[in-house]
């Protein structure tokens, strides 16, 4: 490994300075087209290139107080030349130390390298050739061509009173961040600033970071399109918690739709009412505040498991909220049926492309509240008003497929048949599911490394496998990932699956949305020897008595 003794970061910053004044060309790639990353802790958002060095400009992301490296072995690698080129120094992040994040969660770095030559296309940066290094594949050194039809989409704002917030999170809406690559906005001084290059009309969310990381967070919407957009972010509990402003007709309809709900069921109001309850603790029982107070203070699994099962005996008794709760609970209902019908007569008059975002997560929505709350949603109208009003005026449009996939889902029940598909195995071999589970009782695992529950139920099928995997029963997992398979294999290895894994890689096959599993880690499916489902999501007493009664 190549180390290198940094005398002062004056002599750096010195150097920088030097160099991009000498410098005969100095080319600058803001937010540079990439290839493939193993990680999204840092962010290149900048490359500087003079005839005396190469420059690349990083935030590094982590938890505050957790920590993060960089190697003063890494380097750059050419993608024409095959050559490589050394890391130099850095102005702003001392290399080889544990450096631990602030309360922003964010550190920038500033990495100085031997300059490329003129003729690289593109190059990678390789931290080393441990599993864990970083990489960044492929990072173009040339503005990429702009092609028919695209347009830029300037985003813009400031965020107020969150001094912690350092990053933003861009992403097609619907999207699940854990497995589709998405676009960091980095906050500085409690600005930002990002052009989306777009070759569609599509609706966008963008999140804070820190909310991502928490578990809970309030995406802001929009379409996108040609012109600037403004936003003003506030803090979650922030009534409202953004504010848009565009100057597209497509955003000034969005903001329309908006006000005009509002207007007609001030949900906003209703939050503000349930604040004051929850700051008074009287929005919920006191059973459940002290139960609340109790799994915030557990340190284990097992013990917090527990508490979620007392949860759920409360909830089940009707216990969960107070009387003003319930009361408060009740509006809300109604304002949210009101809405739910608005938006439904929004989505039957003339086809527009706002109505085709709105229908699009009207699908996406109604179809995840069918697979975890059987029953708790209604849709048959929404394939009708698709097939009726939208899918022929935008045939060319991406939603269209997008849709027709979503309605097919919600084929994927009990009774109905399960959807064939073809995915790579960790070799690379493509597997067709029906050859692998034809005349056979299957169980079809969509699992994720990264999904906890979803690991604990796999794993408890394993035993269930061994029994009857003799009689006619086989398994066939697929395991949701984003970017490499690594944390796939370290998964398999840990839990000791003895059947075929498939990989769906960064949602390539749609095989989640064909399901109608959403942005879920997984979920499971029993199928008989015909492909009709038996059971989606069994526990694994389910399975075995399934089993037992065909086999």
């Amino acid at each position: 490994m190549i180390r290198l003794v940094m005398k002062t970061k004056l002599f750096f910053s010195l150097m920088i300075c030097l160099c991009l004044s000498c410098a005969k060309q100095n080319r600058i790639i803001d937010y540079p087209v990439i290839d493939n990353k193993n990680t999204t802790t840092m962010e290149l958002y900048r490359v500087e290139l003079t005839d005396t060095a190469t420059i690349l400009h990083a935030e590094m992301y982590n938890r505050p107080n957790y920590w993060v490296r960089i190697s003063s072995g890494a380097c750059l690698e050419g993608l024409t030349s095959g050559k490589k080129y050394k890391l130099l120094g850095s102005t702003d992040f001392e290399l080889d130390k544990e450096v631990y994040m602030p309360e922003s969660g964010n550190s920038p770095a500033t990495l100085l390298f031997e300059p490329v030559d003129p003729n690289e296309e593109a190059v990678s940066f390789i931290e080393g050739p441990e599993k864990g290094d970083f990489r960044i594949e492929g990072i173009h050194l040339k503005k990429q061509p702009v092609t028919p039809g695209t347009f830029e989409c300037v985003l813009e704002g400031e965020v107020i009173d969150r001094p912690q917030s350092s990053r933003l999170t861009l992403i097609r809406a619907g999207k699940d961040i854990r497995t589709n690559p998405f676009i960091s906005i980095p906050v500085r001084d409690g600005k930002f600033n990002y052009t989306l290059t777009a070759d569609e009309n599509e609706m966008y969310e963008l999140v804070f970071w820190d909310e991502q990381m928490n578990g809970a967070w309030r995406p802001t919407y929009f379409i996108s399109e040609k012109g600037t957009l403004h936003f003003t972010l506030y803090p979650m509990e922030h009534r409202p918690h953004s504010v848009l402003q565009a100057d597209g007709a497509l955003n000034k309809e969005e903001i329309r739709m908006q006000e005009e709900m509002e207007k007609l069921y001030p949900v906003t109001q209703l939050e503000k009412e349930r604040d004051v309850l929850e700051k008074e603790e009287r929005y919920s029982s006191k059973e459940m505040y002290d139960l609340q107070k109790r799994m915030s203070a557990v340190k284990t699994d097992e013990d917090r498991n527990k508490l979620y099962a007392e949860y759920e005996r409360l909830r089940d008794a009707g216990k969960e909220y107070s009387e003003e709760g319930l009361a408060l609970n009740k509006r809300f209902k109604e304002y949210f049926d009101g809405i739910r019908q608005w938006k439904l007569d929004y989505v039957k008059k003339e086809p527009t492309l706002n109505g085709l975002c709105l229908l699009k997560q009207m699908l996406d929505n109604a179809v995840m509240m069918a697979r975890y709350y059987p029953g708790k949603e209604e849709f048959p109208a929404y394939p009708e008003i698709f097939e009726r009003n939208y899918k022929e005026k935008f045939a060319s449009h991406p939603y269209v497929k997008d849709m027709e996939r979503i309605i097919a889902s919600m084929n994927v029940k009990v009774g109905g048949s399960y959807i064939d598909f073809t995915a790579p195995d960790l070799e690379g071999n493509m597997v067709k599911l029906s050859d692998q589970i034809k005349g056979k009782v299957a169980l079809i695992d969509l699992w994720a490394s990264w999904c906890g529950p979803c690991r604990r139920l796999s794993s408890s099928m394993i035993p269930i496998y061994e029994t009857f995997k003799d009689k006619g029963f086989t398994v066939v997992g697929i395991a949701r990932e984003n970017n490499n398979t690594d944390a796939m294999k370290k998964a398999i290895e840990q839990d000791k699956y003895p059947w075929l894994n498939l990989v769906e890689l960064n949602d390539k096959g749609n095989i989640w949305e064909m399901y109608g599993a959403g942005n879920s880690g997984g979920c499971t499916y029993l199928v008989d020897k015909d492909g009709k489902i038996l059971a989606i999501h069994p526990s694994a007493e389910e399975v075995t008595k399934i089993l037992k009664d065909l086999l």
